[in-house]
């Protein structure tokens, strides 16, 4: 199945992004993510990487007419074995650990690393270790250098949760509003909480109007609809009718959207938080369309009820992160 991707633009570069459906690692152990190694970027000793060279074993095997292998597997277990002396599960188990020794200790907690340190941990991102690409981004995102957007995409990409919410907020710092919009809606769209505690702040509203290609931001919108019958672009779908003067059109949109504010969760998953986050959003919905029924304005609608709803912003983010660092420094 092929993947559904957006694209986002920021000083002349493109960084495409995957969009859709919810990420499948959501209830993962944060602990075990910091080991996480994507399989097809590690780089192999004859300097290919393990994707490519996959591939092209695969394609090996579907163009044999007299198959002496079972499967594609079996062929590159055999391949692997002539190649590297070893089979081919073996071979990625031991790239993975060698990536992790050599780096994953380096990463937590944030401090200034040496030369030789901050080369292991651009060689392990380099090789698919994904919580060092992310470590990369937000340094360079610090630092205000676009090249955090090349790490943070693929970190991103390869699924760190985090990723999209970390290019959002630079893009907002950065005044890129339309792009930080479409990130922020992606991140929380795939299940980052920050991420959809973030989208109901008035400041999000407030940039949100100082885009000023208005056709722009109504594609990107319908593009992430398109992508998610869920999508928290119904929201914002809403928020630009009222804006525009469609009452009873954004006002339907927005009822709609209370009823089913984020994606159903599995018979068989129980979750208090997201119990809790779908009552805070039907109760923000259902009193901002009581105050603007009574006459006030729909922005001043928002900031009160938002500031009720005590929803996350980029820069409480920020300061969290830095008491988490501040914690982890002072624990060494």
């Amino acid at each position: 199945m092929t993947k559904e991707t957006a694209m986002i633009s920021h000083n002349g570069k493109e960084y495409q992004l995957n969009i859709g459906s919810s990420f499948k690692n959501i209830g993962s152990d944060p602990v075990k993510a910091i080991y996480e190694v994507c399989i097809e970027d590690i780089i192999l000793p004859n300097g290919e990487t393990a994707g490519k060279y996959k591939l092209e074993k695969k394609i090996e095997y579907d163009s044999q007419h007299i198959k002496l292998d079972s499967s594609s597997k079996k062929y590159l277990n055999r391949c692997s074995l002539i190649d590297f002396k070893c089979n081919w599960d073996e071979l990625i188990a031991l790239g993975k650990q060698q990536i992790n020794d050599a780096c994953a200790h380096l990463l937590l907690p944030r401090r200034k690393r040496s030369e030789e340190e901050q080369y292991q941990i651009l060689k392990a991102a380099s090789n698919g270790h994904i919580a060092a690409m992310y470590y990369i981004g937000t340094a360079l995102s610090d630092g205000q250098d676009d090249n955090c957007l090349l790490w943070l995409s693929m970190a991103y990409n390869r699924g760190h949760l985090g990723a999209c919410y970390e290019i959002a907020m630079y893009l907002s710092r950065n005044n890129n509003f339309l792009d930080s919009l479409r990130c922020l809606i992606i991140s929380a769209d795939r299940g980052f909480d920050p991420a959809y505690l973030t989208l109901f702040d008035i400041s999000i509203l407030t940039n949100m109007l100082k885009i000023r290609d208005r056709s722009a931001l109504e594609i990107m919108i319908e593009e992430l609809l398109r992508a998610s019958k869920y999508s928290s672009a119904r929201y914002f779908k809403g928020m630009l009718l009222l804006l525009q003067g469609k009452q009873t059109a954004g006002a339907a949109l927005l009822v709609s959207f209370m009823k089913a504010p984020k994606k159903q969760l599995s018979q068989n998953t129980v979750s208090n938080d997201y119990d809790q986050q779908v009552q805070i959003l039907k109760s923000f919905i259902e009193n901002i369309l009581k105050d603007i029924n009574s006459g006030i304005l729909l922005l001043n609608a928002i900031s009160n009820r938002s500031e009720e709803a005590n929803f996350f912003n980029f820069k409480q983010y920020d300061e969290l992160v830095e008491k988490v660092d501040k914690k982890l420094r002072s624990n060494c």
